[in-house]
């Protein structure tokens, strides 16, 4: 067929539309259905139609019992054979104490000897002058010396106004939770790129985990894990994870 009879046929199929097209577009059809019904409950009103406004008490599905009972059984009696559940968790949050241990006593607290208020601090952390020459050099090796200025300015920004000591808290947990959330979010995104089972199930977790506020995630990880920073920095891995596997 020559280009000529190609035309001439889509210009027939576009002047002549098939039957489907003639008629209503059933998705378009079902909202009108929906805005009609919607109309008709608003204009009854409550008295008329209560359960259509407020759902019935008995339809209400109160499962908080359910799940403290569970959380109660994770932490006091579930058994993995060579270990308890509690004792697992309770590892975990040991070994993510080392390097977050190291890395606030580099940046915040200096290295200490001994425990609570008779610790003795034998080497000081680093000093704020050398922390912040280090972040100019790695802005400019990031970018450019707009940068480097920007990142100098920021972190002088901290000393300036006394919010020194808690900004390198934070930078301390954070150093060794990205490294975390990077290195998971790679080998699961690697896992979903090679296996479509594991990209369908996946998927709709990481969209639940970006809806959900990091502080959701505090409740059953204080529990778990325990009080301390240890908790924070686990919040802050599974929350920083979704974007990097995508």
């Amino acid at each position: 067929m020559s280009d000529v009879d190609k035309n001439g046929l889509a210009e027939g199929r576009a002047a002549n539309p098939t039957p489907r097209s003639r008629y209503l577009n059933p998705y378009f059809a079902g909202w009108i259905l929906l805005g009609i019904v919607a109309t008709i409950l608003m204009m009854l009103g409550k008295k008329e139609v209560a359960w259509a406004f407020k759902l019935p008490r008995e339809f209400h599905w109160n499962l908080r019992h359910q799940i403290s009972d569970f959380i109660d059984w994770l932490v006091d009696t579930a058994d993995l054979g060579l270990f308890t559940f509690y004792e697992l968790t309770r590892s975990l949050a040991w070994i993510m104490d080392i390097p977050l241990d190291l890395a606030t006593s580099l940046l915040s607290s200096g290295f200490l000897k001994g425990q609570g208020s008779d610790a003795i601090q034998i080497t000081p952390p680093l000093s704020w002058i050398a922390i912040i020459a280090l972040m100019v050099l790695l802005g400019r090796y990031a970018r450019d010396w707009k940068l480097a200025a920007l990142v100098g300015g920021c972190f002088l920004y901290l000393v300036i106004f006394g919010q020194w000591e808690s900004a390198m808290v934070t930078l301390s947990s954070i150093a060794i939770a990205v490294p975390f959330g990077i290195l998971g979010g790679l080998f699961l995104g690697i896992l979903a790129y090679r296996w479509r089972t594991m990209q369908l199930i996946i998927t709709p977790l990481l969209d639940l985990m970006q809806t959900v506020p990091i502080f959701a995630y505090l409740v059953p990880i204080l529990v778990l894990f325990g009080f301390g920073p240890v908790a924070a920095m686990i919040a802050t891995i599974f929350y920083a994870m979704p974007p990097m596997v995508r």
